[in-house]
């Protein structure tokens, strides 16, 4: 089982065809062909169909929730000059080409992409060679780049909302975020209408907290007045003590690597109140909006309780394709088949290419590691790549 996306999604993007075919053949690539790939014995897997970039760890805010900078995160643990390394920009612009005749979608990410000092010249880059992008950003410096945006059709952003003003501001750990987001958003919309632009596609992401979870309909309102193109409410990442001891134990049979990105994501989702989070998802789901949405994972109002009560359940979910499908990149140019426990590396773009490295010997090894697990490491049954891809 994987994440249904609504046709309504679909629809969305008829206004821009040749975004539409990227994201059905990516539907196509993830739902059908990629299990003649996955039940290859060798562990190899063709083609690359997406590069998630982790462009920086720097971040100009710190959210509650955050595995990498929050009250856990474990980018706490990491020295400054390890937590400042990128990648150049001319080693994205080879990567870039090594990959233009695949076309992979681009998804860029962080910490706050904004903060690479390089980002607006790299998807330039990538604009010039066709590639489709989406990028991940908090909104501080939507408004100050709104133009560049706009003029220059980025196809996807993707900015975070945690709820009405104050909730906002108090999960973001920065007064007046709400609002610098809200204008961002409402200075790239009026730009798309003075110039006539489909492009970029408005994405809001909410992820669901104590804080927030009765407050979701409230959320969605919010998104119909500042005018969003779609929105995605994520009922949390998170795992436990438990869960994680099982991980390393796995990690370190299988792989010989003992991982520490889960200890970010140890957050209590007891604490959220679920009977108030299953109320208002019910008056979400009796209301029309002027945008198509979606919650990930895909699981019934009557099953809430036990996404948080049972943290190893899976719904259904049965095995990870994630890393038969995308490169994930991290600051450093180290590769990893997996994007939010990014413990065992597999190479590096500064060494080698993104194209040799998805099939190498420490790729095709993790991918038969997880197949011989069942499909699913301990850790998977709280994460976006199994659940929310």
């Amino acid at each position: 089982m994987h994440s249904r996306v609504p046709a309504s999604f679909i629809f969305r993007l008829c206004r821009t065809p040749y975004i539409m075919l990227r994201v059905l053949k990516g539907l196509v690539r993830k739902h059908i062909t990629v299990n003649l790939d996955y039940n290859l014995k060798n562990g190899y897997s063709f083609p690359l169909s997406q590069i998630s970039i982790k462009i920086t760890n720097l971040c100009n805010l710190r959210c509650k929730m955050c595995a990498q900078w929050g009250e856990k995160g474990y980018n706490f643990d990491k020295p400054p000059e390890v937590l400042r390394e990128v990648v150049p920009l001319e080693i994205y612009k080879k990567m870039v080409d090594d990959v233009a005749h695949l076309k992979p979608i681009i998804y860029i990410w962080g910490g706050e992409p904004f903060l690479y000092k390089d980002l607006i010249p790299l998807i330039a880059y990538m604009k010039e060679k066709k590639f489709v992008t989406s990028i991940v950003t908090n909104g501080v410096k939507l408004k100050e780049n709104a133009e560049e945006i706009v003029e220059r059709g980025w196809e996807v952003l993707m900015l975070s909302l945690d709820g009405p003003r104050e909730i906002h501001d108090e999960i973001r750990g920065v007064k007046g975020c709400f609002d610098t987001l809200s204008r961002g958003i409402n200075t790239i919309q009026e730009l798309k209408r003075q110039k006539n632009k489909t492009l970029p596609y408005v994405m809001i992401f909410v992820t669901i907290t104590r804080d927030n979870a009765p407050l979701l309909d409230q959320i969605m309102e919010i998104g119909d007045e500042i005018g969003i193109d779609s929105m995605i409410i994520y009922y949390s990442w998170f795992t436990t003590e438990e869960i994680g001891n099982k991980h390393i134990s796995v990690m370190k049979e299988k792989l010989d690597c003992i991982p520490e990105a889960w200890k970010g994501y140890l957050f209590d989702y007891k604490q959220i109140d679920i009977e108030a989070l299953q109320d208002t998802v019910r008056r979400i789901k009796q209301k029309k909006y002027t945008y198509p949405y979606m919650f990930i994972p895909d699981i019934s109002i009557e099953d809430i309780p036990r996404y948080y009560k049972e943290p190893s359940y899976m719904f259904g979910y049965d095995n990870c394709v994630a890393p038969w499908l995308i490169a994930e990149i991290m600051p450093n140019g180290d590769v990893s088949p997996c994007r939010d426990y990014p413990d065992y590396i597999v190479g590096n773009i500064k060494e080698n290419s993104i194209v040799d490295i998805f099939n190498n010997e420490r790729y095709r090894k993790f991918r038969l590691a997880l197949k011989e697990s069942g499909g699913l490491f301990p850790i998977c049954a709280r994460c976006c790549g199994l659940m929310g891809f």
